[in-house]
């Protein structure tokens, strides 16, 4: 990376600051919030920070909510402000905070991942504040953005609408790699964000577009898919044409993206979606909540048949798929060895949490889970997965109260998708907030529609209609 590239990255990740911030008094709060979230998420350059003294980094993925927050606050003041309902969030808040402040205090030693390699500092409560400003603007911001900006159902249809319309805006941009090869981001930061062998699969390439990796890209799109369908419910139409054909044009493009647990979990949640009731919907999407909050203590006592189900799978996807999941079942347990020896509030960040394997290597953290354990521990494991699965609990309890099977439609589908979001992050990294932020609609709806009672039914006026 050479210094005008990233010159040309900084000047992006800078002009962004005012324009987002000046879109707040052209646009409403809502269209002006998903411009600039999703936005930045799908073109703003990856590895490129704002660091400033006592503050966490600055980039793509905390930016963008830094800055719709600022222009909420200018904007639409009393909205933002209004106390959140949900008290257990705010609860999980105070515990990251808090969990991550004990974090550092708790870890002073200097550590030594393993013979030969430099050492890791020793942590204090400025690095612990500093952990805990990092996870409030990638977990607790977002979620609390979602909660305050789409609480009513009018304002989730945008939301759900504003996403889907997102991921077809991409669609040309990802199909171009997929012939040509990930070159976006080389073309107009000057560098790449990802090794290029991680794009090759099955003989193609897999896009990444301005994404960190090509699964995030496919998650991006895995979930849009999802909501195209949950949007197709609502009868609405985008570009001119009907939602559901466009969630199977979105799931075409998502297959040859090349990444095969995203391509897994669409189809299995796709025909739920479609013919399956709200209530079974909400009542799986609790099953998956509950797998992916107990998937660590499985792991921990060894109730997972890894071996099996690498099995099994072989004959399916081929040996280079299995190879890669049994790559990290074998991670997975070095690093809950290490994680083991500082459960309750982890070992911090700095790569002070890796773990060397027995022939020495550098074991590799691919799960957000195991990241997130070894890192702040089992309380900010919780914290941090808390406000993505607990509105799913939420979904399933309050839809009893909800007059309209719409209403109980579109919170479901929702929540089945998020569910299946959550259940990627098993194997996989967060990449990007915006799961937060539709975790926060979903929240803040549901008690919305609750409280509303028997509303008159709107359902007449169609999504694109309120996004155009």
């Amino acid at each position: 990376m050479t210094t005008d590239f990233t010159l040309i990255s900084q000047i992006a990740l800078g002009l962004f600051i005012p324009v987002s911030i000046a879109m707040f008094f052209f646009m409403s709060p809502q269209r002006a919030a998903l411009v600039a979230i999703l936005g930045g998420d799908m073109f703003l350059p990856e590895l490129v920070n704002f660091k400033w003294p006592l503050l966490p980094q600055l980039g793509k993925h905390s930016l963008p909510y830094i800055c719709t927050l600022i222009g909420c606050l200018l904007r639409g003041r009393r909205r933002t402000l209004k106390p959140i309902q949900e008290k257990w969030f705010v609860w999980l808040t105070v515990a990251l905070v808090v969990g991550a402040v004990l974090t550092g205090l708790t870890n002073g030693d200097m550590v030594v991942i393993r013979k030969g390699a430099a050492r890791a500092a020793g942590l204090d409560v400025k690095d612990g504040l500093y952990m805990g400003a990092t996870f409030l603007s990638m977990v607790s911001l977002p979620f609390f953005l979602g909660c305050a900006l789409f609480r009513s159902p009018k304002d989730f249809r945008f939301l759900i609408t504003g996403f889907v319309t997102a991921a077809l805006i991409y669609v040309p941009f990802a199909l171009f790699e997929i012939k040509m090869s990930p070159v976006w981001h080389s073309w107009i930061y000057g560098f790449g964000q990802n090794p290029f062998l991680q794009s090759i699969r099955y003989g193609g390439y897999r896009p990444l577009v301005f994404m960190s990796h090509g699964l995030s890209l496919a998650r991006f799109l895995m979930a849009a898919t999802c909501l195209a369908f949950v949007l197709g419910f609502m009868k609405g139409t985008l570009f001119g044409l009907r939602a559901r054909p466009l969630g199977w044009f979105l799931l075409v493009v998502l297959i040859l993206c090349k990444s095969t647990g995203a391509i897994i979990f669409a189809v299995i949640a796709i025909p739920l979606l479609l013919w399956s009731k709200p209530r079974l919907q909400a009542r799986l999407a609790v099953v998956l909540a509950s797998f992916v909050f107990l998937y660590p203590t499985i792991r921990t006592w060894d109730l997972l048949p890894t071996d099996k189900i690498v099995s099994v799978l072989q004959p399916i996807v081929g040996d280079e798929r299995t190879g890669s999941l049994q790559f990290r079942f074998d991670n997975e347990n070095v690093f809950l060895e290490r994680a083991r020896q500082r459960l309750l509030f982890g070992w911090g960040q700095y790569g002070r949490n890796f773990a060397a394997t027995k022939d020495g290597s550098m074991a590799v953290p691919d799960g957000y889970w195991v990241i997130q354990i070894g890192e702040l521990g089992v309380v900010g494991f919780i914290a941090t997965f808390g406000p993505m699965l607990i509105p799913l609990f939420l979904t399933l309890r309050r839809m009893k109260r909800m007059a309209l099977q719409m209403d109980r439609k579109m919170v479901a589908g929702m929540a089945l998708t998020l569910g299946v979001v959550a259940l990627d992050w098993v194997p996989n990294g967060l990449w990007a907030p915006y799961p937060y932020l539709l975790a926060g609609a979903l929240a803040g709806v549901t008690r919305e529609l609750v409280l509303q009672g028997d509303r008159p039914d709107t359902w007449e006026i169609r999504p694109e209609q309120e996004f155009a």
